[in-house]
């Protein structure tokens, strides 16, 4: 479970967990899922089947939109309906498949910040579904 958390992070990244790899922050880590889990009314199943089938966005429901934006709000890469990219590329660095590719991860980041969505959740996941894609294509 915690690898599919891991791509949120790497997806925006939200994101999404911070990737610190000492107890305390895995300790912390789960206190943000489950307050995420419990603040965007998602069931652990929905975000796990929805990780499971690929990320694809035209399945997210509102909730798992939510359920992001509370993750990359935990990590404070997302306030008050700002993105903040220096963040979320300090966050995106802590993941050790992403050590050595920090250029990859700046270019990704910078050239997703700026989606909108319909609303803060909506523009937080299409932030990480931006930079979901901009991975894909390198």
């Amino acid at each position: 479970m915690k690898a599919l958390y891991a791509l949120i992070g790497l997806t925006a990244l939200v994101a999404s967990v911070t990737f610190v790899m000492s107890q305390s922050s895995d300790e912390m880590d789960k206190w943000n899922r489950i307050a995420c889990l419990s603040e965007s009314n998602t069931t652990e199943d929905e975000v796990k089947k929805f990780f499971e089938n690929g990320m694809k966005a035209s399945e997210a429901t509102n909730s798992i939109k939510c359920h992001v934006k509370c993750l990359l709000e935990k990590q404070g890469i997302f306030n008050k309906s700002v993105y903040n990219a220096d963040v979320a590329i300090k966050q995106l660095m802590k993941i050790p498949a992403m050590k050595g590719h920090e250029t990859e991860v700046k270019q990704a980041v910078n050239s997703c910040k700026n989606e909108k969505g319909a609303n803060y959740c909506d523009t937080a996941f299409k932030i990480c579904m931006c930079i979901k894609e901009f991975k894909a294509q390198m």
